[in-house]
């Protein structure tokens, strides 16, 4: 068998997961002359800095060769005022907007980096586009499918500029070398791979009604595409900030919180370029009553052609009263790609480690994991071409989240017993709810009366990026959801872009 050099895992891997073999009919790798200052310096602003953005801001300041903070963007003024305390600590005093689309107008911006909540990421895309800026969107790339297609249009239609995903597991060498030892074949054919995401999540508590608006924040603009509701939390960041994540109007739990990575990477490992032919989802939010909508706990099954792809998410501890959270082969946050002789166990940070079928240690990378996708960017804006985080890849890996969320949400109740006779003919889907049931009832969750919600099994034509299949209704249902399609309200309507490879339908 050949001795793969650590070039040839690389380029290998790259060609393979898709990153390359686009080349040629995207427009992400335009010949536009580099951006920047008189010094040479890309000059970038950071929209939406009060979680990660407020990461991406302060390695701007200080850390990111080549590269100038020159500007950041919040809704809410409070936030704003201290994040500009924050970079004037350093010694960088950018200016301040309140709003997105007075940035835009700045001449003075080559590259926007978007930190805002999910439901804001396309259309922000598509307008710093629109706008002429180079563009770092955070994962996942939409609220729902059709927008992730909108945004990869656009970024094909405006190909002056450029736009990076923020899957920074795409910028891991570790990564890029697994795969490619699994397609030498040493560990034979890949039989499945499970993305993992198990991470506390507390209840949010229940409040009276809706919550009152925080002065400081602008509403409207905070909203954007999503319905004008009134909040519904007040947890211990507030009406507004984080707990969205869990409300079906801007986020999509943790599935596509957290999940988006590792089902970037699991779906790289399997090689496969776009979205798959079903999907399948079961779980419920278990363990306490609160406001919040989307599960805690969620089994979501893909039929790619290549091998399943299996997504678990946790949000419960190991058991009723305890911190510590379970593990899957050592695993919280992460991906285990499993093959005939062997599996691949990878980090949330991107780091890797190959076992074989007895859990003895084959091989472990030590190339550093995912950080540099940030200084990935800026090398991209200078050389006018992504290679890491592509937009369009980062549109399939969000669209299963999405994809996976609308089984759920067109699901019925149904008990454990008659769920584990519907899944009984799936080994791997059977042996992951068994895990699931276990974990339950560590958790003091009657499993025997307690029902689980269990969707359809969904047939999805990939091409057109809609459900298909006999059983009308549901499909008809299934193709309602907004997390399929949402248009978008007055001012912050999606723009249409016409579609160059799938049916804008």
């Amino acid at each position: 068998m050949k001795n793969w050099t650590r070039k040839e895992f690389i380029h290998a891997s790259l060609v393979g997961g898709g990153a390359a073999c686009i080349a040629g009919n995207t427009r992400l790798y335009g010949q536009t002359a580099a951006k920047g200052s008189a010094n040479g310096d890309v000059r970038v602003a950071v929209v939406g800095i009060n979680a990660q953005g407020r990461g991406h801001m302060m390695d701007y300041c200080n850390k990111l060769p080549g590269s100038k903070l020159v500007a950041i963007c919040d809704v809410d003024s409070d936030v704003l005022a201290k994040r500009k305390a924050d970079c004037e600590k350093v010694g960088v005093s950018p200016k301040t907007y309140g709003d997105y689309r007075k940035l835009l107008e700045d001449k003075s911006i080559d590259a926007v980096v978007l930190a805002t909540p999910n439901h804001q990421h396309s259309l922000q895309t598509i307008w710093g586009l629109q706008a002429g800026k180079d563009v770092y969107v955070e994962k996942p790339l939409s609220h729902n499918v059709w927008e992730g297609r909108q945004a990869v249009e656009a970024a094909k239609k405006y190909n002056k500029n450029i736009v990076q995903a923020g899957t920074q597991n795409r910028s891991s060498l570790d990564i890029m070398e697994s795969i490619a030892y699994v397609r030498s074949g040493k560990l034979g054919k890949i039989q499945w791979a499970r993305g993992l995401c198990y991470k506390e999540r507390l209840s949010i508590g229940k409040t009276t009604g809706p919550q009152k608006v925080l002065p400081t924040v602008d509403y409207d603009q905070w909203t954007g595409p999503a319905d004008l509701t009134p909040p519904r939390r007040n947890g211990a960041r507030g009406p507004i900030h984080y707990d969205w994540h869990w409300f079906w109007n801007y986020g999509g739990g943790d599935i596509t919180n957290q999940g988006i990575h590792q089902m970037d990477v699991a779906r790289w490992f399997l090689g496969e370029k776009g979205l798959p032919s079903s999907v399948m989802s079961f779980g419920g939010r278990f363990g306490y009553d609160d406001d919040a909508e989307t599960p805690n706990t969620l089994i979501s099954v893909f039929g790619y052609e290549k091998a399943p792809l299996i997504f678990e998410v946790r949000g419960l501890p190991m058991k009723k009263g305890m911190k510590a959270m379970d593990a899957y082969r050592g695993s919280r946050v992460g991906v285990i790609v499993q093959c005939e002789g062997g599996y691949v166990q990878i980090t949330e940070s991107g780091n890797c480690t190959i076992y074989d079928n007895n859990n003895t240690k084959i091989q472990a990378f030590t190339n550093g994991g995912n950080g540099s996708h940030r200084a990935n960017f800026v090398k991209a804006v200078k050389e006018r071409k992504v290679v890491n985080g592509l937009v369009e890849e980062c549109h399939y890996s969000s669209a299963l989240c999405h994809l996976g969320n609308v089984s759920y949400l067109v699901g019925a109740s149904k008990s454990n017993d008659a769920l584990a006779e519907s899944i009984k003919s799936s080994a791997v889907t059977k042996e992951a709810f068994g895990r699931m049931l276990e974990h339950l009832k560590a958790n003091e969750v009657d499993v025997t009366t307690t029902q689980t919600v269990v969707g359809p099994l969904l047939k999805i034509d990939a091409a057109k990026e809609r459900f298909v299949g006999s059983e009308k209704e549901i499909v008809a249902a299934a193709n309602k959801s907004p997390l399929l399609k949402r248009e978008g309200r007055g001012a912050y309507k999606i723009p249409v872009i016409q579609a160059s490879s799938v049916a804008a339908s």
